[in-house]
This record gives structure tokens, sequence and C-alpha cells, in this order.
């Protein structure tokens, strides 16, 4: 059978979703692929049948899988001189140059296969080829599937009790923004030459508290997020999995399973979120702003950002994405209204001002810019106009909410600073400011006074539940932790240096 029939397209069609899967194995959910691999095949269905009525089987199978191969060779070739630190190497980056340096083979390819007479050996050769490929790459996936996350022994270790907790007479609504690598002060100041407080004053004027010298205690968002709320340090990962680990998902199901959404829910609060990446509430009401396919943002935007080599289509599509969606979470925060009598927790991840850079200060569409330079003046600029029109699109949320009902508390922080110019494996003390200088603004009416003079993240949901749910949760100790992206639990404690920089002067 596998003499007949030419079905290695078919499985080649399928390598650029599982490279860019297990490039992030730890951090994409695997049924978060199904629906592209199921999209790959689709899109490599039509050319094959065309191919088939005009050349026959076995050539039109050939020819797509070379042509496959080809792109991703492509591919790789591009992604490793466009972002390269040298402009001339950069520079052969470039379409321009790149396209017709590998079309020119290719079409000489497949005019020698369209040439050729191939015989069953050859198509059965190269379905054994990409099956053997194919199944290296799913026992990969297998070996680490195989693991056991020990999310019940994460449970113990994390050991942030439920309290039981008296009903809840005037329970508030609450609203938890969090804007993602917003930078705080000392690094709008250091580096964007960018003076923030008109904005600090405008919350104040809503009668926000502002923690001016703030930090996370995390420089990345999955430990960060997972952090605060789970109201913990995640020190107890490291004991589990070890330094050396680079599997994240026992840290998106902390996150997605976390403990301050089962406080809510145990006093009958509604969960509402909005979809972004891996995250799946397990406890949530409702999720707003879902593609209709339900794809994963980040693995769309990789995909499109790394296979798509024409800007103009990623624009079109990816970068487009990621403006429509953060004008669906502005847009249905400012218009919600509760469908029920019960109090809910509005959980809003905002990708602003992260990249990519999609927003000019005034919100208009921009093309994002790409830079491998790490201190690139355009990138900072147009991080610095996102960061405008974030502050203007955040007054507007504030303001609607408060126009409902101005009892509603609402929570502002960010995950982490901007970590532009970020040095993560041999970071200067700036770097640390970089990751961890962060947003972190508190509307608690009628409880000002309650409040303590500084707040850590980590601390952030455990003073809100003493102050409106009587609850007795224990106030932690700061701590800065520092570690790269791509080995997350090789961890360095930089809590002594940062609190006694000569920067937060």
């Amino acid at each position: 059978m596998l003499s007949k029939f030419g079905f290695h397209h078919f499985i080649f069609v399928l390598f650029p979703v599982l490279l860019i899967y297990l490039d992030n194995i730890g951090e994409v959910p695997i049924y978060d692929i199904f629906i592209p691999l199921i999209l790959s095949l689709g899109i490599i269905l039509i050319p094959w049948v065309i191919l088939t009525y005009l050349i026959g089987t076995k050539k039109s199978s050939i020819i797509i899988s070379i042509v496959i191969i080809i792109f991703l060779i492509f591919t790789y070739v591009r992604s490793i001189l466009v972002y390269h630190e040298v402009v001339e190497i950069s520079f052969v980056g470039k379409n321009i140059i790149l396209i017709p340096m590998f079309s020119i083979p290719t079409v000489f390819i497949i005019y020698y296969i369209l040439r050729r007479k191939f015989s069953s050996n050859t198509t059965q050769i190269i379905n054994v080829m990409s099956v053997a490929v194919f199944t290296f790459m799913i026992f990969q996936i297998g070996v680490l599937y195989s693991v056991d996350t020990s999310f019940d022994e994460a449970q113990n270790l994390l050991d942030v009790p439920v309290f039981e907790i008296n009903e809840l007479s005037n329970a508030p609504n609450v609203y938890f923004l969090m804007l993602d690598a917003y930078s705080g002060e000392i690094i709008l100041k250091n580096d964007f030459e960018f003076d923030n407080s008109k904005f600090y004053q405008q919350l104040e004027k809503r009668g926000f508290f502002v923690q001016k010298d703030s930090y996370s205690n995390y420089p990345n968002t999955d430990l960060s997020m997972t952090s605060i709320m789970n109201m913990n340090y995640l020190d107890f990962i490291l004991e589990i999995q070890g330094e050396e680990s680079t599997d994240l998902r026992l840290v998106h199901e902390l996150s997605n399973d976390n403990k301050v959404m089962e406080v809510f829910k145990s006093v009958g609060y509604e969960i509402y979120s909005f979809q972004r990446g891996s995250q799946n509430f397990s406890l949530g009401t409702e999720t707003f702003c879902k593609d209709n396919l339900n794809l994963n943002h980040e693995l769309t935007y990789s995909l499109l950002n790394y296979y798509i080599p024409f800007s103009e289509i990623r624009v079109n599509v990816g970068e487009q994405h990621r403006y429509d969606s953060a004008l669906c979470v502005i847009d249905t925060t400012k218009k919600f209204e509760s469908q029920t009598d019960a109090p809910f927790y509005m959980h809003m991840h905002l990708k602003l001002p992260h990249q990519p850079f999609v927003f000019d200060s005034e919100g208009n569409k921009v093309e994002n810019p790409i830079s491998s330079n790490r201190f690139d003046g355009e990138l900072k600029n147009a991080y610095l106009q996102q960061l405008i029109f974030t502050n203007k699109k955040t007054l507007e949320i504030i303001d609607e909410i408060q126009k409902r009902n101005s009892d509603d508390v609402i929570i502002i922080m960010s995950d982490h600073g901007s970590r532009l110019g970020v040095d993560w494996h041999n970071p200067s003390e700036m770097d640390y400011f970089r990751g961890f200088n962060n947003l972190h603004a508190l509307y608690f009416p009628g409880q000002e006074s309650n409040l303590p003079t500084y707040i850590a993240s980590v601390n952030t949901f455990r003073i809100f539940f003493n102050t409106y749910f009587d609850t007795n949760y224990e106030i932690l100790n700061e701590k800065f932790i520092w570690y790269s992206p791509e080995i997350p639990f090789t961890q360095n404690d930089v809590t002594e240096l940062v609190k006694s920089s000569d920067l937060r002067n």
C-alpha cells in the first residue's frame, strides 16, 4: 500500500506546526495545535487535487513535498539572517535577496521532476522517510507528556488555604486589569525619557492608590501571573522539576486553576475573562473575545511571524488580529453589564503595551517594527506610543466602570516591565529594573485608610481578601527572582541588589 499511494506530502505539511510546537512544547497546550494541523492539511489539499489532475498522483505528491521541505529550510535560514546583529548579514535575509536564491533552484527541481519518470519505490522511500521523521517528533512529544506534572503535589507545596468565609453582605464587583509589559516610573524616565506623572495623577484623581516605586516579583509573564494569581512564590516548582527543566505545563496548570479564582468562586462570584494564549480558567463562567476557531493567539502569531516571509501578510493577518483583540477587550469591558445579580470578578489580561507594537498614541494601526538591536530607537518609540494609547484606554475603562458603580474594586497592574534592552544572561543592574519595574494601582473605595504604604505584587490579592472578605492571609516578604525565559527554573534571587540600588532614589 505504501508503494501505491504517495501520502508523504500530507505528513510533511504538518511539520511547520509541529516544529513550532516542539520549540514551545512546555508553553503551548497540546490541544491548541489540533486546529492548526487540520488547517494545514486543508491548505495542501487544494493544490494537490489540481496538480494530480494535471500531472498525476506521484509527481504532484513529490513536488509538493519538495516545496514544503525547501520552504522549511528557507524560513529557518531567513530567521537566522534577518535578526542577525551584523547589518550586512541581516541584509542578506531580506526577501528581495533570499526568495530568488531559493526560488531558482526550486524551479529547476520541479522541472527535473516533471521530466522524469518515478517508480513506486521512490514514492515508498519518501513515504517511509516522512513517517520516520513524524514518528520521531511524536516520540519527543510523548516523552514530555509521559512525565507527571505533579499538580497535586504542587498544590500541597503551594500551601495557600481557601479560608471559610462567612456570608458577605456587600461583596464588591472586582475588575483586574493586567497591562502586559507596562514599565514603571524608573525605566520610563531612564530608558524612554518619558514623564508618566500625568497618568499617575489622573489615577489618583479617580481615587486610586498608585504605588510609584513598584516591582513585579518575576520578570516574565508565566511565573509572574501564576505567582500573583496564587498569592505565593513558586520556589516549590524547582523542588518538583529541578533547575534544568524548561517545562512550563505545571506553571500553566497552576495559573488556570488558581487560588484567587477559587476564593472568589467559594463565595458565589461569577468569573469572566478574555481569551489569551494558553489561559483556560477552570473556574471561569464566561470567556469573551474568542476566535471563531478558538485558536491560541500566541501560537498563531508565532506561526505567522516565523513562516510568512511577507510583512504585508503578517500585518494583515497576525498584527491585525492583535489589534482587533485588544480593541475587543477594551470595548467589551467599557460596555460590560452583568446578566445576574451575583457579584463578579473580571479578569482582563490586555497585551498592551507589550509587543507587537500595532497602535500609535491615538490608536491608529501601525506596522510593528522588527529589529535585532535591543536598543533600537524605533522600537523604543513604538513602545512609548503604544503605552500612551494604553494610558488613554485605561482611563476610559476606569471612567465607564466608576460610572456604572463607584463601589466596584479596580486593580491595575503590570506583570513585568518593558524589558527592552535586557541582556537576559548577563544582566546589568538596569536590566533588573527593566524586568521588574512595573505599574501597580488600586482602587479600594472606602478602604483607602486600611491599605499599607507598600504592596508587593504577590500580596495584592492577599490584601484584597483580608480587606473585603475578612480573611487572615499572611503578608509575605517581597522577593525579586531573575531568570531567562529559555531556562525559567534556573533562578537567581536578586532581592537585596534591587532593594539597595541607587536607581530607587
